[in-house]
């Protein structure tokens, strides 16, 4: 059970198309991770990982708790070369579907007043606070992958 909400959290929903990357918490928030450009690199990272990514992650509550969307920038590390062609359940585990279901789970656990402070914290997660995050996370709450229609 959420110490936010009086029942416990709805199972996720993720989604992947191509680099983005959307999570909805039914009755809840949305994650939208939108890949803006490949192969940056953060000098504060001293060099790993070598090539990160750069997103825009938008948060959205569901109801009317947020007067507007919470967005922010998030480097993640880029994916080997090798996984364009990555089975759904290799894709579920790359840093930036691994990014939205910690910060979905933080976020769950707040009350929406908080989220922009959690948001804050969240640009600049490194992996052992994103690791810390995903461990809190109960099995039980797995994300329900959704793939695009391939049109």
């Amino acid at each position: 059970m959420s110490a936010y909400l009086d029942s416990p959290i709805p199972r996720p929903i993720l989604t992947v198309h191509a680099e983005d990357v959307d999570l909805e918490i039914p009755g809840l928030l949305n994650i939208r991770a939108t890949f803006l450009s490949e192969g940056l690199f953060d000098e504060r990272s001293g060099g790993d990982p070598d090539e990160e990514d750069l997103y825009e992650v938008e948060v959205t509550h569901q109801g009317e708790a947020l007067l507007q969307a919470l967005t922010f920038p998030r480097l993640a590390a880029s994916p080997p070369k090798e996984w364009a062609d990555a089975t759904d359940a290799e894709l579920a585990s790359l840093p930036m579907e691994r990014f939205v279901l910690a910060l979905g789970w933080e976020l769950a656990n707040a009350d929406p007043s908080n989220w922009p402070r959690i948001c804050d914290a969240a640009r600049t997660w490194d992996a052992w606070t994103l690791e810390d995050a995903l461990l809190r996370i109960p099995s039980e709450w797995t994300p329900e992958t959704l793939l695009p229609d391939l049109d």
